[in-house]
């Protein structure tokens, strides 16, 4: 894909691929760019169908994952949020000599509820998908007010936030529809604990989409792999809780680079 493109910020030497959920582009990340820059050399992905490769054709999961592989550094520590985490984590699964860690955030291997499996359900992410066609801004809005209700950041902060968001173009149709089809059919759930680069998976306690019993059931499965959840953060923890959060990401990172 010739003219996928995205942007490098950061003055630190380690390379921190920072990979989006459904439906926001890399803008949500505001924050923790801010917070990281002086330790990282961050790349700031927007998938095909978002922020700057907006008129790209959105891909599947697994064309994204060889796309990456095509232009990310080899040797980057990679942060997915929620469906970023997924593809955080199936590209850890296949090119597992390219990273130094992984960390999912507000993630699940198998988003949608199944027999002994706590997620989604499908009748909620058929509602979500329609609320993100029919009125993009507004659907967004709504949902960072209620994933940062506990938020120990300011007003002024989340506002400020809101109004980069939702200055961004929305997707399109077509590519709202790829991320549902993702979340709905992806299911790592039996391949996950076969990663074994150093991994972090951090959540919220509040988190409605991604209950922490799932926390609880990779601890057992996931021999390399470590769990935190933050108290009083919901799907957003590394918005609502951003100092919290990035002391635990650096803590993660200094321990596997040093």
């Amino acid at each position: 894909m010739k003219n996928f493109s995205w942007k490098i910020t950061g003055t630190g030497k380690i390379n921190l691929i920072l990979l989006h959920g459904w439906g926001i582009n890399s803008k949500i990340w505001y924050y923790i760019v801010q917070e990281l820059k002086i330790f990282f050399k961050i790349h700031l992905i927007d998938f095909p169908g978002f922020g700057k490769n907006k008129n790209l054709h959105p891909l599947h999961i697994d064309d994204i994952i060889n796309l990456l592989h095509t232009y990310m550094p080899k040797n980057a520590i990679w942060i997915g949020w929620s469906i970023g985490g997924l593809i955080a984590s199936q590209y850890a699964l296949k090119y597992p000599m390219n990273i130094l860690g992984i960390i999912t955030v507000s993630s699940s291997p198998c988003f949608l509820s199944k027999k002994n499996w706590p997620g989604i359900k499908k009748n909620f992410l058929d509602i979500l998908c329609k609320n993100l066609i029919t009125n993009y801004y507004k659907t967004i809005n709504n949902f960072l007010s209620y994933n940062t209700i506990h938020t120990l950041q300011s007003t002024q902060e989340i506002n400020i936030l809101k109004n980069i968001l939702l200055s961004q173009p929305k997707p399109s149709l077509n590519t709202i529809k790829y991320g549902l089809n993702t979340l709905c059919t992806s299911d790592l759930c039996l391949q996950i604990r076969y990663i074994k680069k150093p991994f972090l998976r951090i959540y919220g306690n509040l988190d409605v989409l991604v209950p922490i019993k799932i926390a609880y059931i990779l601890n057992n499965q996931c021999l390399y792999s470590s769990s935190i959840i933050i108290n009083n953060a919901s799907h957003l923890p590394f918005i609502s809780h951003k100092k919290i959060f990035c002391l635990y990401l650096l803590k993660f990172v200094k321990k596997i680079t040093d």
